[in-house]
């Protein structure tokens, strides 16, 4: 499935993203295609700017960091794929479930607090897309994975239940 197919398929993210992004701690929420393209993000916390240019430069730095993060977690996926398969001898098709990139102390941080963590589904039924969250050290894991695991299957269950424009009628 390409990323402009999945795009047009998932018009509104929020229903994805929002049950991720409202647990205290969560940074950002993304779903990407295999390829690193964005097809949705979650929605910033930009309160109080008053000012528009200052806004539409914030919005500018979160569009370039969204498409950095997105960009190296579909380099991530297949770096780890591949290590993994032949580390553990795998079949090469063996599906990738999770991927955890824990970050130690911030060097910057005054009080030595961990930077946070980077979390990574594939979004089920096919669809050649991930889900991915990254979110603070004191943010509980696993209900991190538990609400992305929900979002990521409800997500795929969805996409593949929907024709593309292009299917004809079914014979």
């Amino acid at each position: 499935m390409s990323s402009s197919t999945l795009a047009a398929q998932i018009a509104d993210p929020s229903w994805v993203l929002d049950p991720i992004t409202t647990i205290s701690g969560v940074h950002i929420a993304l779903i990407i295609s295999s390829d690193g393209i964005v097809v949705g993000v979650s929605e910033g916390t930009a309160k109080g700017t008053a000012d528009r240019a200052k806004r539409d430069m914030d919005d500018r730095a979160k569009r370039d960091m969204v498409d950095r993060v997105s960009a190296a977690i579909s380099s991530l996926h297949g770096a780890s794929r591949a290590a993994a398969v032949e580390a553990l001898g795998a079949h090469e098709k063996t599906p990738i479930s999770t991927i955890t990139v824990q970050l130690d102390v911030d060097p910057t941080s005054q009080d030595g607090v961990s930077a946070g963590t980077l979390m990574v589904m594939p979004v089920g039924g096919g669809t050649n897309a991930y889900l991915a969250a990254a979110f603070g050290p004191a943010t509980p894991m696993g209900i991190i994975a538990q609400t992305m695991a929900t979002r990521a299957k409800k997500l795929g269950e969805k996409v593949m239940s929907v024709s593309s424009r292009n299917d004809g009628p079914a014979s």
